[in-house]
């Protein structure tokens, strides 16, 4: 049950998230607000990093251990919040959400059928009904 909370929680500032950084992208450019986040986000990682008492993450030697593709998590986060700032400006935060849960969706699918061999057709029809809806709402909306 707790690992559906977490998860539920995890959406919840998803979306405060993405809210904050359009604000900022709005305010101060998209690429200036999601620097101002990734500052942000690394002074609070130091900060936790120093007060759980491991700082020797940082050195240099364990730094150089880390595998390369590891360090595109960091890109992909990026491309993505830019991605994010961009998109909901466009759009809208409902829309924007519902979009990137259908990607998370539709990767996850993906990732699924390649890591574990598992697939499921009612999951993907799932995804399209979402797909469908949320054009529908926008073709309502646009049509005002």
């Amino acid at each position: 049950m707790i690992y559906y909370l977490t998860a539920l929680l995890n959406g919840f500032l998803v979306t405060v998230n993405r809210l904050t950084n359009v604000e900022a992208g709005r305010r101060f450019g998209t690429g200036n607000g999601a620097l101002i986040n990734y500052l942000e986000a690394t002074f609070l990682s130091l900060f936790l990093i120093f007060a759980t008492g491991s700082s020797g993450e940082l050195s240099p030697s364990r730094i150089a251990s880390v595998p390369l593709w590891i360090y595109l998590g960091s890109v992909a986060g990026l491309i993505a919040q830019i991605l994010q700032i961009i998109g909901t400006l466009k759009t809208n935060t409902l829309i924007s959400s519902i979009l990137t849960l259908t990607g998370n969706l539709g990767i996850a699918v993906v990732l699924d059928h390649v890591f574990y061999g598992i697939f499921s057709i009612k999951k993907t029809l799932g995804i399209f009904l979402i797909l469908l809806g949320t054009a529908l709402v926008e073709k309502a909306r646009n049509a005002r």
